[in-house]
């Protein structure tokens, strides 16, 4: 076993995809690129409107939170092999709290997109790890999208894409990747 710690995306890595990605593109009139930045550069009044309307697509869906097949029983043999777990999500802290009534796993990090930093940065990695008292070298950072794997990789981590039927694949920028968490543990535990 190579890693001691294992951070985690939420929606679509942790959980099956729930949100509506498309639309909230659509409605937000963000066809590409990358959200954030670019909802922080709108004047505030936008600014306020567009976190409202990502917020009211997370809490539609909150109700609705289903795991990925196998997830809790990863997490434990994760957690008793002393594996340190991490969940790094651009959701709001409500979606974690949501994800963890269900989940009942404790973690031993989470860092929301009420953080200075966020995905796709290195510093929230860094963050943990300094935390943790780890090196980069020696964590794993898994997820569905193009910003875990940049993340990761930018922090020195390994990365590990997490492919859902019918997404987008960017197996090919990441270090691993799995389709299960029977995949994961093997290639954890390998």
């Amino acid at each position: 076993m190579n890693y001691k710690g294992l951070i985690f995306d939420m929606d679509g890595t942790l959980t099956v995809p729930a949100i509506d990605f498309i639309s909230v593109r659509r409605e937000l009139g963000i066809i590409e690129g990358d959200l954030v930045p670019i909802i922080e550069a709108w004047p505030e009044a936008r600014r306020n409107w567009a976190w409202r309307l990502i917020e009211q697509y997370e809490d539609d869906v909150r109700s609705k939170t289903k795991l990925q097949p196998g997830v809790h029983a990863a997490l434990v043999k994760f957690r008793q092999a002393d594996i340190k777990l991490g969940i790094l999500t651009r959701n709001s802290q409500l979606g974690v709290d949501a994800l963890l009534n269900i989940l009942d796993i404790e973690f031993d990090a989470i860092l929301t997109r009420e953080h200075t930093h966020i995905k796709p940065a290195p510093e929230p990695v860094w963050e943990i790890v300094k935390d943790w008292g780890i090196a980069s070298a020696e964590v794993m950072v898994i997820g569905d999208y193009i910003h875990d794997i940049e993340c990761g990789r930018a922090a020195g981590a390994k990365s590990c894409f997490f492919a859902n039927p019918g997404m987008t694949s960017y197996a090919d920028l990441a270090d691993f990747t799995v389709s299960t968490f029977a995949e994961l543990e093997a290639l954890v535990f390998s």
